[in-house]
């Protein structure tokens, strides 16, 4: 029984470690397709990011919102509060912040990327006008 039990776990894990393989694999190869058929490598990099972002950020916000509630339930009923309420919601919402976070922080990330590469390229050609 016990054999059974540990060949589930591991069947269960392989078909994710094989999703999320799948998964970044379709996101690399939307953003190369994105960027070939814009002709700009700024935009596949921007796609590239904004999806990473997101995919990243909502099992991010998921779990962060369910420790949080997990530490405010515990300082609750140390209180003798009660809480009510569906637990269900905490992921869903959680997940759907960190999704938005995760948005901001790549769309942050690209704009001071394009800014560092903007700076860097004209003292690259600031240099270079002297000779």
């Amino acid at each position: 029984m016990l054999v059974l039990v540990g060949v589930g776990i591991g069947v269960g894990l392989f078909a994710c470690a094989i999703a999320a393989g799948l998964a970044g694999f379709g996101v690399i190869s939307s953003s190369v397709a994105l960027g070939f058929y814009t002709k700009r490598p700024a935009t596949a990099v921007r796609a590239l990011l904004l999806q990473f972002g997101i995919l990243a950020g909502i099992p991010a916000g998921a779990v962060s919102a369910w420790v949080a509630h997990k530490m405010f339930h515990a300082f609750a009923t140390w209180q003798g509060w009660t809480l009510l309420g569906a637990e269900w919601k905490i992921p869903l919402f959680g997940g759907i912040g960190g999704a938005f976070a995760g948005a901001i922080l790549a769309l942050v990330l690209e704009f001071i990327l394009r800014k560092t590469h903007a700076w860097v390229e004209g003292r690259v050609k600031q240099q270079a006008l002297p000779n």
